[in-house]
């Protein structure tokens, strides 16, 4: 406010002045509506009384004592000592205007605190409070920011620089700190906060109501803002506008946060933002811009969420938050002043630290001044005064309770309470129709009616109940029987009624909420088991305790039926070789058989009610890590589970045993899991056969030496590497073919099976020796340099040599041709390029005598001529040139039963009317890469003559052709597209074509080939997997693949009649292919004995010599084309 004001105001600033003192008036009439419509309906009547009566209260004593202590002359600045009541009569209007302004100032200081305690401080305390506020809180502390604003010395925080415009701490955060300290004296209203529990949100009264009243604040804060330049300047519109915006810009901060913290848009959240708002701008809105205004109105409503959302937390009970929206937003507004303001329309002189140290101030000792006088107050008060109502006025409300206001609801709440204590369901409340009390007093005579009709029904039910029902007394005695108790226990109710409750039911004392069992015999001596649940009724009532007593005799027989049938299934489970375990839903053991014990370690005593992931500990094979127990997985997912591979069973001594096991639920009858049900088998057998056969697959049965898929598989790993100089030897025997012409087969053996040792013997550890067969064997040095490779290759090349192999009286001297490669990161090789390369070598050393070592060079490109691989690349190339393929076909004929035709179609190579079969050009093709353009050709001409044959309805064109497709066709997209589109283009009928792959082909790439059979099987083609079983593979691919026939490897059929490795390699094969719905084909097939074993297994289809040869394909009966190639 100005320092200074004179006396000789113009009439237009009296008129002012005044006009803004009946705005700041109409905020008492929002005061009343904000806080009776935020506050209960029980208490409304309560705060809007408390609202006029404060106002009465401080208008009186600011009028006679407050005025005066606030402005009257200054004492040292402290307080005023003139002015009082009786002496405003002399004098001038503008000070009669400017006390109706600031009274004004007082009552609103006032009524702050009224909202803050509602619902629960009495009448009689609240306007002693409000008395105390108007004569000394209020004034003093006015005077100290105000005093001298009628002329003569000013208050002494005035004096410092402190600036209040229109009282945004003298009135607003003065009333919240007498708020604060009243609510931490009387506490928080009953049932607001319980521990351990969310705060309870009570329900207002009437928030229209009070949007109403924050509207009408609003209005009068343009009186409160506008009137404190106390004359008509040019500053009031801005004031004015400020004050809007500082409404607008708390209202919508506290709607967002609101939409923040409670997740809607909290309406008092609303209401408070904007009184936040008002107050923060109060103190400087005659020095600040209209962004500013904004802007702190804004931060004033965050500030008030969360400065509410703190009290609920620390469970103080602010009833209209009032505390948040005017201490916290005064305190706010006073001390951004100096930071936002335009200080040179302050006109004090100070700097902006030194304005806020003085904000800073005033605001402290508002706080001491107002908290410290007001804790005072009402502690010294409530010696003498209840500071709080009692808790039976509080349940009954303030309204009722401290004025006697009855109200529709008062009058059916009595109502209702009679009905209660007479316990009569027939009265009724009359019901006016045409008031909601009314209407609730209706649905009230309804609900009785209502009730009165079920507890009709409900005798009605315990009468013709066939199971029976008995009360009694806390005392034991029997108050009721129904009929269906009395045909139970076989007695009459009139003969027990009265009597103790044991007569009738002896035995241990009956607990409450718990199901005891009662043996009697019947009439007629038979036994019968009764079954009562007890449960507590209304204290002191006369069924205090009751019974429902139901006939379980039949329920116990069957019950024993189910013992004996239980009984059996265990004894069963006990003797069969797997293990089982049971567990109920929530994963405890029920049951675990002999062998489970065996092969966990627990007996059934320990296991029982143990968590089946103590019992049954599973850990990864491969990492040692702990699987998920299929049981709580069964339980968690409703569904079975089977084991995976790598799986261990942990047992309670620390041993691990391979196993495979599934778990599936147990289900009611009605669906209802009760459990799960682990069986699990000891694979570690299994797993040994297993081993051996990948033994026998990856090594030489005669030597005991790597083969040589598995050498393949070493030197493909090494050449992989990225590091480190490797060297592959090479090695041919000389003159092995002189000790098997001489002396047989046997000898041969015995020769190769005593060359092996020796090769072990020079070999290091890390070395890998293997037979790639006939007499030629190879070596894998890792880690080792040519130097130390040739020394090694001729320790072996001369221990061989001085070797003498005996035999049956005849003595053979013999030696090896040794080539060897380096391998090194400099001159990188694939798998082919480098056994190409030794082989070459290793032809070299034969070539320049036998019984040497001969090393590659890169450049030594007459290795290769010699040996006669390079050849391979012109004559291959003039076979597709010239059209000089052959295609030729091989019945596979049904081995049990008959089945359509289907033959295989073959290649041959014509040169100079001589045929050469695949097995002698197909290497080379693959190593040089002819392959795609090969398998393009025989595409090309046999769906050209199956084709031709359809269009002539040769009736062998609906047999099934079988096409074999390379690994290196497959990798190529535009080979696997042509594919496609040649078969959609020759429309051949569904089930015509077959196209065979290789195991190891459809493996190493097999998204790509489960993709093309997929695209091909909608034209009808089927597939084959061909040479099945050599990979030892993991049948588990199978399952990824459309595959229609798995041809067996001829290595496991040649020998199948003889050899039982042989015969359970084929079976395990055709038990996988038949589980899977996939027929099985038999390759070389040469032998009646063989056949007859393949029959025996259940193998589907046969094919070899013994069942027909290869023919050309224009050769075949019924063949009317004869054009090929195309």
């Amino acid at each position: 406010m100005p320092d200074t004001l004179h006396l000789d105001s113009s009439l237009l600033d009296t008129l002012w002045v005044l006009w803004a003192s009946a705005l700041v008036f109409l905020m008492q009439a929002g005061f009343l509506c904000l806080e009776a419509g935020t506050t209960r309906t029980k208490n409304a009547i309560n705060v809007a009384m408390k609202n006029v009566a404060d106002f009465a209260i401080a208008v009186s004593v600011f009028w006679l004592v407050g005025f005066a202590i606030m402005f009257g002359d200054s004492h040292f600045g402290l307080i005023g000592t003139t002015l009082f009541g009786w002496q405003l009569e002399p004098a001038s209007s503008w000070v009669i205007t400017v006390f109706i302004f600031q009274a004004m100032f007082c009552a609103t200081a006032a009524t702050i605190v009224s909202g803050a305690v509602a619902e629960r401080m009495p009448f009689i305390a609240y306007i002693w409070t409000a008395f105390w506020i108007a004569l000394l809180i209020y004034p003093v502390f006015g005077h100290w920011a105000w005093g001298g604003l009628l002329g003569g010395a000013e208050g002494w925080l005035s004096t410092l620089g402190f600036v209040d415009f229109a009282g945004a701490t003298v009135v607003h955060s003065m009333g919240g700190w007498v708020a604060l300290a009243a609510v931490l004296c009387i506490g928080p209203r009953r049932g607001r906060f319980t521990h351990g529990k969310p705060h309870t949100a009570f329900t207002s009264g009437n928030l229209p109501l009070a949007m109403l009243g924050a509207l009408f604040m609003i209005l009068g804060w343009f009186g409160f803002n506008g009137g404190s330049t106390l004359a008509v300047t040019t500053q009031i519109p801005g004031i004015l506008a400020n004050t809007i915006l500082g409404a607008v810009g708390g209202i919508l901060s506290g709607m967002l946060m609101g939409l923040r913290t409670r997740r809607h848009a909290d309406v008092m959240y609303a209401i408070n933002g904007a009184i936040a708002g008002l107050v923060a701008v109060t103190a400087g809105a005659h020095v600040i811009s209209l962004p500013a205004a904004f802007a702190l109105g804004a931060v004033s409503g965050v500030l008030m969420v969360l400065t509410s959302e703190w009290l609920l937390s620390k469970h103080i009970d602010d009833a209209v938050s009032a505390i948040p929206s005017h201490l916290v937003a005064g305190i706010w507004g006073t001390l951004a002043l100096p930071l936002v303001a335009d200080l040179t329309l302050l006109d004090n002189g100070l700097s902006r630290p030194a304005q806020f140290a003085a904000q800073l101030l005033g605001v402290v000792v508002c706080g001491a001044w107002s908290f410290g006088t007001a804790w005072l107050l009402f502690r010294t008060t409530q010696r003498f005064l209840p500071l709080r109502v009692s808790p039976e006025a509080e349940k009954l409300g303030l309204n009722l309770a401290e004025h006697g206001a009855k109200n529709e609801l008062n009058q059916l709440l009595e109502h209702m309470r009679q009905h209660e204590e007479q316990g009569d369901m027939r009265q009724r409340i009359e019901a006016d129709p045409f008031t909601e009390v009314g209407e609730i007093a209706a649905s009230y005579n309804r609900v009785t009616a209502a009730l009165e009709r079920a507890v009709g029904h409900t005798r009605v039910m315990l009468r013709n109940l066939r199971d029976g029902v008995i009360t009694w007394q806390a005392d034991g005695t029997l108050t009721s029987m129904n009929p269906g108790a009395e045909q139970l226990f076989e007695v009459e109710a009139s003969h027990l009624i009265g009597q103790p409750v044991s007569q009738l039911l002896s035995g241990s004392p009956l607990t409450p909420g718990a199901r005891h069992e009662i043996k009697r015999r019947t009439a007629d001596k038979r036994m019968r088991y009764l079954e009562i649940q007890v449960s507590e009724g209304a204290s002191g009532s006369d069924s205090e305790c009751s019974g429902m007593v139901r006939d379980i005799t039949e329920r116990k027989q069957l019950q024993e039926q189910l013992n004996r049938e239980r009984d059996l299934a265990r004894t069963t489970l006990a003797s069969i070789g797997d293990g089982v375990i049971t567990c109920d839903a929530s994963g405890k053991v029920t049951f675990i058989n002999a062998e489970a014990k065996r092969l966990t370690g627990w007996t059934h005593k320990e296991a029982m009610d143990k968590p089946i992931h103590v019992v049954y500990q599973l850990i990864d094979e491969v990492s040692a890590e702990p699987l998920n127990n299929p049981a709580r997985q069964v339980l968690t997912q409703l569904s079975p589970v089977h084991s995976t591979e790598h799986c261990l069973l942990l047992q309670r001594d620390g041993t691990q045993t391979p196993i495979q096991h599934s778990a599936s639920p147990i289900r009611s009858r009605s669906g209802i899991t009760l459990g799960a049900v682990v069986v699990f088998q000891d694979v570690s057998f299994t797993r040994h056969l297993a081993e051996q056969l990948s033994y026998q697959v990856s090594h030489d049965n005669l030597t005991d030496l790597l083969n040589r898929r598995a050498f393949e598989l070493s030197l493909t790993h090494l050449l992989n590497s990225d590091n480190g100089q490797h060297v592959l030897c090479y090695l041919d025997l000389d003159q092995f073919k002189i000790v098997n012409d001489t002396c047989g087969h046997l000898a041969g053996d015995e020769l190769l099976r005593q060359v092996a040792l020796k090769l072990k013997a020079h070999v290091r550890s890390s070395d890998t020796a293997a037979r790639l067969g006939g007499d030629e064997f190879a070596i894998l040095l890792p880690d080792c340099g040519m130097e130390r490779a040739l020394a090694i290759a001729e320790a072996l090349r001369s221990d061989i040599e001085n070797y003498r192999f005996a035999w049956q009286g005849h003595t053979f001297g013999i030696g090896v041709s040794i080539g060897l490669v380096e391998l090194s990161p400099e001159q990188p090789m694939q798998l082919t390029q480098a056994l190409h390369a030794s082989d070459a070598a290793c032809y070299a050393a034969k070539e320049a005598g036998r019984n040497r070592i001969h090393c590659y060079q890169p450049d030594d490109h007459s290795l290769m001529e010699k040996h006669g691989e390079l050849q391979w690349v012109q004559r291959l190339q003039n076979g597709l040139d010239n059209d000089a393929f052959r295609l030729y076909a091989q019945p596979i004929n049904a081995v049990r039963a008959t089945g359509p035709g289907y033959r295989e179609i073959l290649l041959r190579l014509e040169e100079h009317g001589t045929l050469i079969t695949p097995g002698s050009f197909l290497p080379a093709a693959e190593r040089y890469h002819f392959m795609v353009r090969i398998d393009r050709w025989v595409i090309r001409n046999t769906l050209a003559w199956l084709g031709d044959q359809h269009r002539h309805s040769v009736s062998l064109s609906h047999s099934l052709w079988g096409i074999n497709l390379s690994g290196a066709s497959l990798s190529d997209p535009d080979f696997c597209q042509d594919l496609i589109s040649q078969v959609s283009t020759a429309d051949l009928p569904h089930g015509t074509l077959c196209f065979e792959i290789t195991e190891s082909a459809a493996i190493a790439q097999l998204s790509r080939v489960r993709e093309l059979m997929v695209t091909l099987k909608e034209y009808g083609c089927r597939f084959a997997l061909d040479d099945f079983g050599t990979g030892l593979s993991s049948f588990s691919y199978l399952k990824e693949l459309p595959v229609d026939f798995l041809k067996i490897d001829g290595s496991f059929i040649r020998n199948v009649h003889q050899d039982p490795i042989d015969r359970a390699m084929v079976e395990a094969i055709h038990a996988v292919g038949k589980a899977l719905n996939i027929e099985t084909i038999a390759e070389f097939v040469e032998t009646q004995a063989t056949l007859d074993a393949l029959h025996q297994i259940g193998i589907d289809y046969a094919q070899g010599y013994l069942l027909g040869i290869p023919e050309p394909l224009t050769h075949m009966a019924g063949s009317r084309i004869k054009v090929m190639p195309r």
